[in-house]
């Protein structure tokens, strides 16, 4: 198959990369276009695929289109594009707060339309560059199913894969693609308190990050709840639960909690 990409930034290019790194895509069948050239440049640089010359251009060549633009500028978009798109045409969104409905309405497409193009909603995150994101979808309910093995299996190949409902994705996007930015920030914090302790910058850095990714192998692997691998972990008395009981008391993960829940609403209200 061929897929394009309307926009080339942190996102569309991750997803880019890791579709290019799992194999299941060949470099020569993947069209970019966006309006930044420098962006336009920095992508031919990179991955020396083939860039189309404007929209119009990238939608004459290729039918599965991901929309990896900011979502300010799909009232821009959308309706730029919407003479040009046919039934053929199966738009995968990434922007958080545009479900089916707002992107029919900026499409100014009736889905019982025989014309109307697919859409499916897409979240992903920018691990996909290294072959190691959580992806989800919500595909259109007319995409037949060898089209959804398809996708399923070229977000499968830039990580783990899900597919959900559309009420699900304000959490989904929140969940899979906000959280990370938590973890570095865990992550961050982990490597200055080992600066603070003694531990040389970069060794605090690697021994930080391996902490947390071998952590979350251990759920992965064992199937265990994570407050059970936790409690193995602290022993009476010991340095760990004096971690873990100031963390307690101080709301840490309710904390976490509420970030989520406030991401979650922002998705809802975007």
């Amino acid at each position: 198959m061929k897929i394009g990409f309307i926009g080339a930034g942190n996102m569309g290019e991750a997803l880019l990369a890791g579709m290019i790194r799992g194999g299941t895509i060949q470099v020569h069948d993947i069209i970019v276009y966006d309006a930044d050239n420098q962006k336009r440049q920095a992508i031919l640089d990179r991955y020396q695929i083939k860039l189309a010359s404007d929209n119009q251009d990238l939608l004459k060549q290729v039918h599965t289109v991901i929309l990896a633009i900011k979502p300010n500028i799909y009232p821009i978009v959308l309706p730029e594009i919407s003479c040009y798109l046919t039934s053929e045409h199966h738009l995968l969104s990434l922007a958080p707060g545009y479900n089916f409905s707002r992107i029919s309405n900026l499409l100014n497409q009736d889905k019982m339309e025989k014309t109307a193009c697919k859409l499916s909603l897409i979240m992903s995150n920018t691990s996909a560059r290294i072959g190691q994101a959580i992806s989800a979808a919500c595909f259109d309910q007319d995409l037949p199913s060898e089209e959804k093995s398809t996708l399923s299996k070229l977000l499968s190949s830039v990580g783990m894969f899900f597919e959900v409902e559309e009420a699900q994705m304000p959490t989904i996007t929140s969940v899979i693609g906000s959280v990370p930015a938590l973890v570095y920030m865990v992550i961050e914090g982990i490597m200055q308190g080992a600066i603070l302790e003694g531990l040389p910058a970069e060794q605090a850095k690697q021994i930080a990050a391996g902490v947390v990714a071998s952590a979350a192998n251990m759920i992965s692997e064992t199937g265990e709840h994570p407050a059970i691998l936790r409690d193995r972990i602290c022993s009476p008395a010991g340095t760990t639960i004096e971690g873990v009981a100031y963390l307690k008391n101080i709301g840490f993960e309710g904390k976490i909690i509420e970030a989520i829940h406030l991401m979650a609403e922002k998705a809802r209200r975007m």
